[in-house]
């Protein structure tokens, strides 16, 4: 749990900086490493992609984690109802997110042919930038959340509570 966890944080990172990054090249201009703004806006799109499925995919396996435990070992059933609840508050940022940012690049063609102004594809760019942020606090806070499940779940918090 903990590796996928960490990987996501650092996935979410590298997202970031690559997302900055194809801005600022569609901003000013540049090529990195010989790549234009178009191919890297690609590749960051992949990674953010692959890092979001990937979140999506963590709450999915440690929901069904939570429900088999639930049931093996005759645990409170409110686990897994605060495991579902978590995932409310999951989704509907991350899957607005990537509704912007695949916006974002999708209308990036649409740039490039001439047929949408430039400003249109900005602006959303720095929307779903911005909401981004927010996507990541929700995340981060749902990691926490899913984690505490966890914890006390297999009685593992309160054991680490005393020994603190």
């Amino acid at each position: 749990m903990y590796f996928f966890m960490i990987s996501i944080y650092f996935l979410s990172f590298l997202t970031f900086i690559s997302l900055v990054i194809a801005g600022a090249q569609g901003l000013f201009g540049f090529d990195l490493i010989g790549t234009n703004h178009a191919a890297f806006g690609f590749v960051a799109a992949i990674l953010y992609l692959f890092t979001e499925v990937l979140v999506m995919f963590f709450f999915v396996g440690t929901g069904v984690s939570i429900k088999e435990y639930v049931q093996e070992n005759s645990a409170d059933i409110q686990f897994h109802r605060r495991s579902i609840e978590i995932k409310r508050k999951l989704y509907p940022p991350t899957l607005l997110n990537v509704l912007l940012i695949m916006t974002t690049f999708i209308i990036g063609g649409g740039v490039d042919t001439g047929v949408i102004p430039a400003w249109i594809h900005g602006l959303i760019f720095y929307i779903a930038l911005i909401h981004f942020f927010k996507m990541i606090t929700v995340q981060h806070r749902c990691f926490r959340e899913n984690t505490e499940i966890v914890l006390e779940m297999t009685g593992t918090a309160s054991s680490l509570g005393e020994q603190l």
